[in-house]
């Protein structure tokens, strides 16, 4: 008897419980959702990312299409991927089994970010601001994954959305997605686009000079490229590449080698500071030409 009481005091308990969970009305549940997207926003921004996640576990867990939760999701599984990249690549230029091990990591995080991402455009309305941003971001995955033809249709959806505000950021990745597909001309259109509606975005700049660089339009390389350099806003390490490469073009040997030497000293064990490094010793040996050519 007294165990049959226990089974339906339980009973009734989870059933309190599930009613009480179906009496909230939808505005709390969003109300509920807004709040934890809005506690793991804040997490997120002081590298809190353990509790960022769990809180926009809660806010699905109130609204399972809650954007803006989504969005955040995605751009946590996005830096989590791109931080063990950079580590492989720019911290220690890894080529082992663990490294390659990490990357089958990276790449599963990124296609998550891409799903989240996914699940957001299908969460935000046409006249939402986040509808854009989620495109964007959608395309740099398919950047990441050199997918060029999807990262191009998910630019032009978030280039025909009405109110997304940064409109340059998704210029900038379709000019990429048509460089790295081997159309320059396109490249160069979308880039200058991105340039021309902000100024200071640093990565348009610098995929700007490289267009310019593969088009021998060597000045207007340079010009781009120092622009990025002479800004203490864009550490861009291969920015120094491309302004070292240009030097060389136009005979100035010895700012080349400077170029290059501050490649290396941004991340002296990267991958790219071995380019860098060849590059280097290349214009070291053009300096002592012209050294040599001028001698009386």
């Amino acid at each position: 008897m007294h165990r049959r009481i226990v089974v339906l005091a339980t009973a009734l308990c989870l059933s309190t419980l599930a009613c009480a969970h179906d009496r909230v009305s939808p505005e709390e549940q969003l109300e509920t959702a807004t709040d934890h997207y809005e506690i793991a926003l804040g997490s997120a921004q002081n590298g809190a990312y353990d509790d960022a996640k769990k809180h926009i576990e809660m806010a699905l867990d109130a609204v399972p299409t809650h954007g803006d939760s989504l969005y955040l999701l995605g751009l946590l599984q996005l830096h989590e991927g791109r931080t063990i990249v950079e580590f492989i690549e720019s911290e220690m230029c890894l080529t082992d089994e663990a490294a390659l091990a990490q990357r089958e990591r990276a790449d599963d995080l990124h296609r998550q970010a891409h799903e989240s991402f996914d699940l957001a455009t299908q969460a935000y309305t046409e006249d939402d601001p986040g509808l854009g941003r989620a495109y964007n971001s959608m395309a740099v995955v398919s950047l990441y994954f050199h997918d060029y033809e999807r990262a191009k249709g998910e630019l032009e959806h978030a280039l025909d959305t009405q109110f997304y505000t940064e409109k340059y950021s998704a210029l900038a990745n379709l000019g990429w997605a048509y460089y790295e597909a081997g159309d320059l001309v396109a490249a160069m259109t979308e880039l200058r686009q991105a340039v021309l509606i902000n100024p200071d975005y640093c990565v348009g700049r610098y995929r700007l000079a490289q267009v310019y660089l593969d088009y021998d339009m060597t000045e207007a390389a340079l010009e781009q490229a120092m622009t990025v350099v002479n800004d203490d806003r864009c550490p861009i390490q291969d920015v120094h590449r491309v302004a070292g490469i240009a030097q060389m073009r136009m005979g100035h040997s010895d700012a080349a080698g400077q170029s290059f030497r501050a490649c290396l000293d941004l991340a002296p064990r990267s991958c790219l500071a071995d380019a860098c490094r060849e590059f280097q010793t290349v214009a070291a040996a053009g300096a002592q030409t012209t050294s040599r050519a001028g001698s009386p």
